[in-house]
């Protein structure tokens, strides 16, 4: 059944933002049907305070970690709680209602497409029953040929697991440069011959990252040795160390950041063909108390893509929430910005851009809308909330 709402925005992200805005769409379906501005009153039209906007785009998640959520307090620094996850998952079993219930809770959130992360099938079932569109990186790590051959078994069970309950989207994708050794990057990269659209992975989110590389010294090399021993020293930072493995891919979605700079995002945009990057605020403050140069990566005009990260390292499952953070702590953010890299940007780092990211007829995006918008500033504040409609 068709029904349209007005705004007193609309943004669609194809063109400029449509004042007095009305998007009509299917009620069943979720289908955009026409978007207007409204030049005069309209019957069987629901008028709302706030903006319409697309449906938002996660384009980092743990799902699987649904029932880890309040089980790590926040830490110094990231290798803290990598010893606290390791410590914790000997012991935990997956919860299949913790999960349901935290796709659930994306979906209320507004989000309809998701970059997930997945060491295991657990979350199989929930995404066959989802209303949220996933995209499964099926994360690998290993240094060992043992380890590189146990991950490559897992990997296709794994992943056939997900294909028989109708997931499309699949891949090897390495965990993180620190736990993943060259040859198993060239393992990823065999299991993904013929998948060469997406990869996925973390990236210098921490100091000790790049202090392996550079003299395999600190944390890691200290705490994980067992891991990091087979890692080698280039003299140079990691990214510029490991990324010459995931230069044949369409798009490479480089996650957190929290401690790349400018030299770093040029290597990236002369590697690779589409950079992202994923930027995961809430995360990064719960893991290492600070957030990534934003300043240099706009000034620099790079593909900004936004992430929940886990429930493990994060309160909720909820792209404004993520909004809110960078909003605050850069105010230069414009509301057109940081909606951008919750929609329409999050929907081409996932290669989804022909189904979400825009409002156009046709197109199923999801419609939400945001409340108490923030009209003085022209941006959301920390009163924001998000509605969905479709």
């Amino acid at each position: 059944m068709p029904t349209t709402i007005a705004a007193q925005y609309v943004f669609t992200n194809t063109g400029a933002p449509i004042k007095n805005g009305a998007v009509k769409y299917d009620e069943t379906t979720g289908e955009i049907l026409e978007i207007k501005p409204l030049t005069s009153e309209t019957a069987n039209t629901v008028y709302h305070n706030g903006v319409l906007v697309p449906g938002f785009v996660n384009a980092h998640c743990h799902l699987e970690l649904a029932h880890t959520k309040g089980l790590i307090p926040p830490c110094r620094k990231l290798t803290d709680f990598l010893q606290q996850i390791l410590k914790i998952q000997k012991t935990l079993t997956f919860s299949s209602e913790d999960c349901i219930a935290a796709d659930r809770e994306m979906y209320l959130n507004g989000i309809n497409a998701v970059g997930d992360i997945s060491n295991t099938a657990d979350s199989a079932l929930t995404k066959r029953d989802s209303k949220i569109h996933y995209r499964n990186f099926v994360e690998l790590l290993g240094t060992t040929d043992t380890r590189i051959a146990q991950n490559r078994d897992t990997f296709h069970k794994v992943s056939a697991t997900f294909a028989a309950n109708g997931q499309q989207h699949i891949c090897a994708a390495p965990h993180s440069p620190y736990f993943v050794s060259e040859a198993q990057f060239e393992d990823i990269n065999s299991l993904n011959i013929n998948n060469k659209a997406v990869i996925s992975i973390h990236n210098q989110e921490t100091a000790a990252e790049n202090e392996l590389y550079l003299t395999h010294t600190g944390d890691f090399a200290e705490i994980f040795p067992e891991m990091t021993d087979s890692i080698l020293t280039t003299g140079q930072k990691s990214l510029p160390s490991y990324g010459h493995n995931l230069a044949d891919y369409k798009n490479v979605i480089l996650v957190h950041n929290t401690y790349s700079t400018r030299s770093d995002f040029e290597y990236a945009l002369y590697t690779f063909h589409n950079p992202f990057f994923a930027l995961c605020p809430k995360s990064n403050l719960y893991l290492e108390g600070r957030l990534p140069d934003l300043d240099t990566i706009l000034q620099m005009h790079l593909d900004i893509c936004l992430g929940t990260d886990s429930l493990s390292s994060n309160d909720t499952l909820s792209i404004l929430e993520e909004m809110k953070v960078l909003v605050n702590n850069f105010r230069q953010l414009s509301f057109d910005e940081i909606l951008r890299m919750a929609t329409i940007n999050g929907a081409r780092a996932l290669d989804f851009e022909n189904d979400y990211g825009t409002l156009q007829p046709g197109r199923k995006p999801g419609l939400l809308l945001i409340e108490n918008f923030d009209f003085r500033r022209f941006n959301i504040s920390d009163e924001t909330t998000v509605r969905r409609i479709c």
